[in-house]
């Protein structure tokens, strides 16, 4: 049986062996088409290589189209062909090709000659590659290892050649090749490692940079010098191996040190830490865990705003040098579209690229008090109701203004003006720690609240950027809308992958957000903030932490909400006041809202107009930073309970803490407060470079009254 078949199987293929001869060749024949039209589907013509844009390019755009940065595997500048000194070409061309002249864009017998001197040198001295390979596969293709990309290479080298002469292809080469240290192009390494022109370049520079598009990483100058100035040797023996240096040159120019004179880098641009802050965001905005190329990031910013928002901030940290401050921060949104249209997150990007608006978390002081009186006039507070300001005592803890004195009974909105830490405490038992925390996370705050009555005094640590967000909500009449970055991301192809979207909410009735901020506004008319007037509707909170580390001043108009910190990313303590934060915001504002028409906030509905007292006088932390006297001695005993010089409360007429009138209603335990960790120095650990401190104005357990 299977004899037969074997048999019918051979009679069957004598008959037919043409046909099925016929059919392999034409399937190798179709195979082997389909291949080189896969191949010679996407390449290059002439033109795209002349014009060539990276596909992987970031642009990042302000809110009127101007452009804020753009990085690309591409150079920020270019250069001509004539531009280039010839001693530059010569070193990469006896470098990277040196039979570039004679082939057609594939050298095979280049690389057999690479791989010889290679082995006989014992490291890579020559490329096996072609200076016109490298171009296509830089421009077109992607680094990976694969034979498919390798023939790519190959007909896009020889496309190339065919287009395009021997000096193009040079100066297409110069001009995108990585030197290393984010420097793409000559004139741009140029300027990177020496701070002048391509065409001033001398012979050792030019040899320096043409032996780093090799292994950019390990040669750079930047980061080994010693490495750096050994392969520059490399490729001046070369020039002298290929007839370009003689022997006596060669000499010469090796006795030459490494002389760098680096210039700015090529990623510096206008509102760095916004554009960062942007890029941070994207993968997050994009759903996608590695962001593409080829984007166009249309932003929020206003560069007229962001660029005083800078010059502000600068100026301020070169006047305050002499009262301690070394850093200082500057956030703006638009309280109706939550946009940032400012940010200054430190005084220098070059110098420290640390955001203090998004990265550092800082004690807010005083300006959490905010949401403690928010939450007590959403509960039914009014401003006009009274609470005595007097030392407030919590099982063994007391606490006390920040500068001792007490005035008795005041209003809520004197209260708040004057930043009197007891009625803030008492204001928070009467309304719940719950109540608060719900007020402040449906007004924008994020981070983890400390629990307690020290939570009333800003002993918890938010970021300027959430601080600035909430505030905002009583700007915007209560309604809160996150803050944003990012208006549209498109593609390369002009397609749109992201559109924002407001995230709004209402977090507080129009009325409750009227109330807080006619209170606030007093704050600045003749409170603590008097020094942020701007000479129209104005309202915000200055705060101050322990010894003075954090100085801060939150305020808004009703077009604009900024955060200002000032203080240092060490935490060690100022010489200023929350004062010097409020006049800094004054000047940055008055400057900005000059191009804004004159607005009021919206009016309160069948109610009088705040009654607010005189100032009282500035805030201040409880302890004072050496070198400073107290403000003011402390005052007589006027019937309330009182501190006396030991740190005793004193009540007259009362015995074991009992007033004449009777006993007081029992007030919440607060909590016993660990110490703080010692502050680390590194600014770049937000979560420890701002350690969770104690308040200032909560005592230790007070000695037994006798």
């Amino acid at each position: 049986m299977t004899a037969k078949f074997f048999a019918s199987m051979a009679d069957t293929w004598r008959r037919h062996r043409r046909a099925w001869f016929i059919g392999i060749i034409v399937t190798i024949a179709g195979a082997l088409l389909g291949l080189w039209f896969a191949l010679l589907w996407d390449l290059p013509t002439a033109q795209q290589v002349r014009r060539f844009t990276p596909e992987n390019r970031l642009i990042v755009k302000a809110m009127d189209g101007s452009r804020l940065y753009s990085a690309a595997r591409g150079p920020a500048r270019q250069v001509k062909y004539r531009q280039i000194p010839e001693y530059l070409v010569q070193a990469v061309v006896a470098t990277e090709d040196r039979r570039f002249y004679d082939h057609p864009g594939i050298d095979l017998i280049g690389i057999g000659r690479a791989l010889w001197r290679d082995a006989e040198a014992g490291e890579v001295r020559e490329g096996g590659s072609t200076i016109t390979q490298q171009l296509a596969r830089n421009l077109f293709l992607t680094q990976e290892r694969t034979l498919w990309r390798k023939f790519k290479e190959i007909l896009i080298a020889a496309r190339i050649e065919q287009e395009l002469s021997k000096a193009e292809i040079l100066t297409l080469y110069l001009n995108q090749i990585y030197f290393g240290s984010g420097a793409y192009g000559v004139a741009d390494a140029a300027r990177l490692y020496f701070s002048k022109n391509v065409e001033k370049l001398t012979l050792t520079e030019a040899a320096l940079l043409a032996g780093l598009p090799q292994a950019p990483s390990r040669y750079s100058p930047l980061i080994d010098k010693t490495l750096a100035r050994k392969r520059r040797d490399v490729v001046l023996k070369n020039m002298v191996e290929v007839g370009y240096l003689n022997e006596q040159q060669y000499a010469s120019a090796r006795k030459r040190p490494v002389v760098l004179r680096p210039g700015p880098r090529s990623e510096k641009t206008q509102a760095a830490y916004f554009v960062d802050y942007v890029r941070s965001q994207l993968a997050s905005l994009l759903g996608i865990e590695s962001v593409p190329g080829g984007l166009t990031i249309e932003t929020t910013l206003d560069p007229q705003m962001q660029a005083q928002a800078q010059k502000a901030l600068g100026g301020a940290l070169a006047d305050y040098r002499s009262r301690r401050v070394g850093q200082g921060a500057i956030v703006t949104l638009d309280p109706a579209t939550g946009e940032i249209r400012a940010m200054a997150g430190g005084g220098d990007y070059q110098k420290s690229q640390f955001n203090r608006t998004v990265q550092a978390l800082r004690q807010p002081g005083s300006t959490f008090k905010t949401f403690v009186y928010t939450a007590a006039i959403e509960s039914g507070s009014r401003p006009e109701d009274v609470l005595s300001d007097r030392p407030v005592r919590f099982g063994a803890y007391q606490v006390k203004n920040a500068d001792r004195r007490y005035y008795g009974e005041m209003t809520l909105v004197n209260a708040l003006k004057e930043s009197r830490n007891t009625v803030a405490v008492q204001l928070f038992t009467r309304v719940g720690e719950d109540k608060v925390v719900d007020v402040a996370r449906r007004m924008g705050v994020r981070s983890r609240l400390r629990t307690g009555a020290a939570m009333a005094l800003g002993a918890s640590e938010l970021t300027l950027l959430e601080l600035t967000g909430a505030y905002g909500t009583l700007a915007n009449g209560g309604v809160h809308v996150a803050p944003t970055a990012v208006r549209r991301i498109v593609d390369a192809e002009g397609k749109v992958l992201y559109a924002a979207v407001p995230r709004t909410r209402v977090a507080l009735s129009s009325a409750v957000a009227a109330t807080v901020t006619r209170m606030l506004e007093q704050v600045i008319a003749n409170g603590t903030g008097r020094k942020a007037a701007i000479d129209r509707p104005a309202a915000g909170k200055t705060g101050t932490s322990e010894n003075y580390r954090d100085l801060l001043f939150v305020g808004y108009t009703p077009q604009l909400v900024t955060g200002v910190w000032l203080g240092n990313d060490d935490n060690r303590p100022t010489r200023g006041s929350s004062a010097l934060a409020a006049a800094l915001w004054g000047r940055y504002m008055g400057r900005v809202m000059a191009t804004f028409p004159l607005k009021d906030f919206p009016a309160l509905e069948q109610t009088e107009p705040l009654q607010a007292s005189p100032p009282m006088g500035e805030e201040y932390p409880a302890v004072l930073p050496e070198g400073l006297e107290e403000p003011s001695p402390e005052p007589e005993p006027t019937g309330e309970c009182y501190q006396s010089d030991q740190g005793q409360l004193v009540c007259p007429g009362v015995t074991d803490g009992a007033a004449s009138a009777g006993p007081p209603e029992p007030a919440p335990e607060v909590p016993d407060i660990p110490e703080p960790p010692e502050a680390p120095q590194n600014p770049e650990e937000p979560a420890e470079t701002n350690p969770s401190r104690p308040s200032a104005e909560l005592d230790r357990p007070l000695a037994p009254t006798p």
